[in-house]
């Protein structure tokens, strides 16, 4: 795991991103690939995968640039993932990294193979332990702990993501927490290893540019959100039925 790839998601044009990426790596003694993000404000094929009709009942609005180009960057490594056969770090150009992730990337290999996909980053969201190895411990989350900040993914769960990712509906880091649509758990360290920087944001957008959804798409949203809830409970059930079952490892 000594070679694994630290992937930092960025837009040509953010170079003071890059810089303080550039500079937390170097006092952590890392080495970063840049990728270059996809700008959701210029055609991409890949956005022929949003399914505009299903977005709108779902959300109630459409999707604004920065998220499609989120999700296109965020899908376009899970390729590089799956095609290189190997698993990699996946990160934002605008965290903020702590020394404590030099213990999970020392720990990596402890990792048993079946664990394919986790967040580095914590959230205040209901979740119970899970896994622990060496000395980082796995939570799994009952609620979406938001966001992309940085996670942890192998090829297997990479694959997972792309085999059901036809239809682009809910925002990336939304989807990447269907467990049961795509089998992927939703786990992620606690307590995390990077939080979020000071930057705004560039590839989602400003959340405050988010338009009116009305009546009627503040009812369908609604719908939505009850129902995509329910099938997280169903699959929740079995593991929060055991709760009491030790932490793996």
């Amino acid at each position: 795991m000594s070679e694994l790839p630290l992937y930092v998601v960025n837009l040509p044009g953010s170079t003071d991103r890059r810089a303080s990426m550039e500079a937390q790596a170097a006092a952590l003694g890392l080495s970063l690939t840049f990728f270059e993000a996809v700008n959701g404000r210029v055609r991409h094929p890949l956005f022929d995968h949003v399914n505009a009709t299903k977005r709108q009942a779902c959300k109630g609005r459409p999707f604004r640039p920065g998220e499609i180009g989120c999700w296109a960057s965020h899908y376009l490594l899970w390729q590089r993932c799956v095609e290189s056969g190997r698993p990699m770090i996946v990160l934002e150009d605008d965290v903020t990294l702590a020394p404590a992730l030099l213990d999970v990337l020392g720990a990596l290999p402890l990792l048993p193979e079946d664990v394919g996909y986790f967040r580095l980053h914590a959230a205040d969201r209901p979740s119970m332990p899970w896994l622990r190895f060496g000395d980082c411990v796995l939570h799994r989350y009952w609620r979406s702990p938001q966001c992309t900040f940085g996670y942890y993914l192998a090829p297997a769960a990479a694959a997972r993501f792309l085999r059901h990712a036809d239809e682009w509906v809910v925002p990336v880091d939304d989807y990447m927490d269907l467990g049961w649509l795509h089998g992927v758990q939703c786990l992620g360290l606690k307590p995390g290893v990077m939080s979020s920087g000071t930057f705004d944001s560039t590839i989602r957008g400003d959340a405050s540019q988010k338009p009116s959804v009305g009546a009627l798409g503040w009812l369908t949203r609604e719908a939505y959100r009850a129902w995509f809830g329910l099938r997280r409970s169903f699959h929740n059930l079995p593991a929060r039925l055991g709760q009491g079952s030790a932490v793996r490892g």
